[in-house]
């Protein structure tokens, strides 16, 4: 895609705002064309929109706790080509968890990578982290997990995308 123009910015503000909107809603409240819209859509889509989604009531659909869990790896002063295979093993294995919704590497703090994690129970949590621990004991050398309950009177900020649109 060439590079994007202040209006595909205005769309892609708004997707992230409410992606049901249709076309014709956005045009009319960007003061631009509804062929326009869907053109600029098309084009923001292939490139720079990963996928929709909707963001739930995490409490209301069963889940009680969000964890963020920090890892150190062993792999930090290897060869480069060992270090890239056991980053795909770890990539193949947090792939296979449908509980995990990121994973990422990062610095700070003196961790290497960050698990984002979804769980129903404390117990089914406890044994995430055990497989975790323990299926990837290779390459992990210690972990930690901050745990958020998800009940909706600890809330202060649901986690939403909405908020970034004001950033801009």
């Amino acid at each position: 895609m060439e590079k994007m123009k202040p209006i595909d910015y205005k769309i892609l503000w708004e997707l992230i705002k409410n992606s049901r909107r249709s076309d014709r809603e956005l045009a009319k409240t960007l003061g631009v064309s509804q062929p326009t819209v869907t053109r600029r859509r098309g084009q923001i889509e292939k490139y720079a929109i990963e996928g929709y989604t909707a963001i739930p009531k995490w409490g209301e659909i069963g889940f009680e706790l969000c964890a963020f869990t920090f890892v150190k790896l062993k792999s930090k002063h290897v060869e480069p080509i060992e270090r890239n295979e056991s980053r795909k093993i770890c990539r193949e294995w947090l792939m296979n968890q449908p509980n995990v919704v990121f994973a990422g590497g990062g610095q700070g703090m003196g961790w290497d990578d960050l698990v984002i994690s979804f769980h129903k129970s404390y117990s089914d949590f406890a044994n995430f982290i055990r497989r975790h621990d323990s299926e990837l004991s290779e390459f992990v050398s210690e972990s930690q997990s901050f745990i958020i309950d998800l009940n909706p009177g600890d809330i202060l900020k649901s986690l939403h995308f909405k908020y970034l649109a004001d950033t801009k």
